[in-house]
């Protein structure tokens, strides 16, 4: 049914009633357009959405976003080293400063390439488990004579011999050490940094932020103004750096000098002396000759003789 009308406007419709709604439904009369402002369509719209562009369910599967870098090769020309002649020795700060002659481990370097990591899958490289280090940290590689370190995934720290007074050797023995002018005593090397070669003062390296130290001994090249700490003050310029041990040696040298220059201070005011000394003694010989009236003392002898000459030189009258 419709509503009533009102000054001639049109019925609006309304609900149907739900016998009239589902007599729609079945013989499709006119009120079939009705049925979309109903209250069943408006229930079936806040009980549950639309099916379509539903989530599928999530799949079980393992991305791997970052990739493994691929295991390092040595360089084009890295050779194998002289056999007997290198010593790779490592050591713990903490031990070394309690103990400096049992902290030391040591292995020969006889292979043309060692690689320094936290792996221990990979077979012959040398560990360090910090967790500052990578897997492959850094390569030691052998190259025209010279051990040169390269950067592989992460950063490496060359310092010089002087700042570890307590290095020994293989057998327990302080060895032999270097130094330079060169204030610097610590060089980064990070992995885009071209190969750095070692230097009898340079030859200490670390990993990352490592407590472990790692040295070579053996015959490496000096480099430019390296030169051997020898003499007493050896121990005190390897503990506090070659640049103090430089300044003591300039200390030392000026102190000579002063030293010269106070003995030839004190020659100068001994010949002063001296000097006053025959001078009193050749007046007190004219004072005595003038009281005897003599030409010649009765005795005289050395100094004070030729002292009282040369008075009566100098002392005869004119004409």
């Amino acid at each position: 049914g419709g509503s009533r009308v009102c000054d001639g406007a049109p019925p609006f419709p309304t609900a149907p009633r739900p016998s009239t709604f589902r007599h729609t439904l079945s013989t499709g009369g006119q009120n079939a357009g009705e049925m979309a402002y109903g209250p069943l369509c408006q229930c079936a719209f806040m009980s549950y959405g639309p099916r379509i562009q539903q989530k599928a369910p999530p799949l079980d599967i393992v991305k791997v976003i970052w990739e493994k870098r691929a295991k390092f090769e040595p360089p084009m020309g890295v050779e194998a080293p002289p056999p007997g002649q290198f010593m790779l020795l490592a050591f713990d700060l903490h031990e070394a400063k309690a103990d400096p002659s049992t902290a030391t481990r040591s292995m020969p370097l006889d292979d043309r390439c060692v690689i320094f990591g936290s792996s221990q899958f990979h077979d012959g490289q040398v560990h360090d488990g910090h967790k500052s280090v990578q897997e492959q940290h850094t390569a030691l590689f052998f190259m025209k004579g010279k051990w040169h370190l390269k950067g592989i995934n992460g950063n490496t720290y060359m310092e010089s011999m002087t700042a570890h007074p307590w290095l020994r050797d293989a057998e327990g023995a302080v060895p032999k050490r270097y130094t330079s002018s060169n204030a610097r005593k610590t060089e980064a090397i990070a992995p885009m940094d071209p190969k750095k070669r070692l230097s009898r003062e340079m030859c200490v390296f670390r990993l990352g932020d490592s407590d472990r130290r790692f040295w070579i001994a053996g015959p490496l090249p000096l480099k430019e103004g390296e030169m051997e700490e020898a003499g007493a003050d050896a121990g005190r310029s390897a503990a506090v750096g070659g640049a103090a041990g430089v300044a003591g040696a300039d200390r030392r040298d000026r102190g000579g000098e002063r030293d010269r220059g106070d003995r030839k201070e004190r020659g100068r005011k001994d010949r002063k002396e001296a000097a006053a000394a025959r001078a009193a003694a050749a007046a007190a010989a004219a004072r005595e000759g003038a009281s005897d009236g003599s030409a010649k003392p009765r005795a005289k002898s050395g100094n004070v003789a030729v002292a009282w000459a040369a008075t009566q030189c100098f002392a005869r009258p004119a004409g």
